[in-house]
């Protein structure tokens, strides 16, 4: 009987020891603290993420953050080099305004886009509406229009004086304006990459 008590005292020390062993080694987060790249119940995007270009984890490709697998607040992309290379700042709806910034800082091409999620159809992102190109000291060299995604006009920049408006249908230039000193001097239409027709102004 006495040899079933030291038994069943020494069980119990070893079981009771091992629990609290666990317990000590086990390093709990800090309070609030929330790891990146999770996940919600559906498998969306959740909370805070982050990329990277190396595995280990030292040369960052993108940081931004998800609410169900739609981007929101600010994305940021980085170049292999470690400089930013373009934002994204989310409003409603995915609806973003996209930066792309020059190496010395300066923003070098700016306009709307948006992140699109519905039903069980995949993700869709595209460019719409005005997009301004700039060199490095700030000066407009371009003006391109996109409708849905697809780039339907172009209006190209020359020391802040308009040069050349391009349109598009489809993938091909279908009219082209040419300008000096403000002033149209010549329009060319095109129809399936052949030019019909070329129009002297001026």
């Amino acid at each position: 009987m006495r040899l079933f008590h030291l038994l069943l005292i020494a069980g119990s020390t070893l079981l009771l020891g091992a629990c609290a062993g666990s317990r000590a080694t086990t390093r709990r987060q800090p309070r609030g603290f929330r790891p990146p790249n999770r996940s919600d119940r559906q498998g969306r995007e959740q909370g805070r993420w982050r990329t990277y270009y190396d595995s280990a984890d030292t040369e960052p490709f993108t940081a931004g953050r998800y609410r169900h697998g739609r981007p929101v607040r600010t994305f940021r992309y980085y170049a292999p080099t470690g400089q930013l290379d373009h934002s994204e700042r989310y409003r409603r709806e995915g609806f973003c305004e996209v930066t792309y910034w020059h190496p010395g800082g300066k923003v070098a091409r700016r306009g709307p886009a948006q992140w699109v999620t519905s039903g069980d159809k995949p993700a869709r992102f595209f460019w719409y509406g005005e997009w301004k190109t700039y060199d490095p000291d700030g000066q407009t060299t371009g003006i391109h229009t996109y409708t849905d995604g697809t780039l339907t006009r172009t209006a190209t920049y020359e020391q802040s004086q308009l040069t050349q408006i391009e349109t598009y249908q489809g993938n091909s230039v279908i009219r082209t304006e040419t300008y000096s000193a403000g002033q149209l001097i010549r329009v060319e239409t095109f129809e399936k990459g052949l030019r019909t027709s070329t129009t002297k102004s001026l």
